[in-house]
């Protein structure tokens, strides 16, 4: 069985996805003010927002399952939130060295997404 923890927040997986939403809406604050701008900050912070609030919400719904589909779903979102990012670095908006950093973030989210899906994979096999 997967050790329950307390809160969703003591994931170490949500607590990175955080940490990458919160940069974003920092970076996203300085964009200019143009129509692609404002296009890109709103998909950027829909997207990074959706990787921690699906972990939160398979969290809560409390079966391996459910968490695993959400898990996936949140794996989607963090895809789409490098998308958006490198929209944003390929239109000036953000640094290479600012990219990078995410980049890094992001690769840390996807090993933790996928070793959870695996986790949960396996409590399902052994049922």
């Amino acid at each position: 069985m997967i050790e329950k923890k307390r809160s969703y927040k003591d994931l170490i997986v949500w607590q990175k996805a955080d940490q990458l939403y919160h940069l974003a809406a920092d970076d996203v604050e300085n964009f200019p003010k143009s129509l692609v701008a404002w296009r890109i900050s709103i998909q950027l912070l829909d997207s990074a927002g959706s990787i921690s609030t699906n972990i939160a919400e398979g969290y809560g719904r409390g079966g391996s399952r459910e968490f695993r589909q959400y898990f996936r779903q949140a794996r989607g979102s963090l895809i789409e939130t490098d998308n958006w990012l490198y929209k944003a670095l390929k239109r000036g908006f953000i640094s290479d060295s600012r990219y990078r950093t995410y980049v890094l973030l992001i690769e840390e989210i996807g090993k933790l997404i996928t070793a959870w899906i695996g986790k949960l994979s396996s409590q399902d096999r052994k049922r």
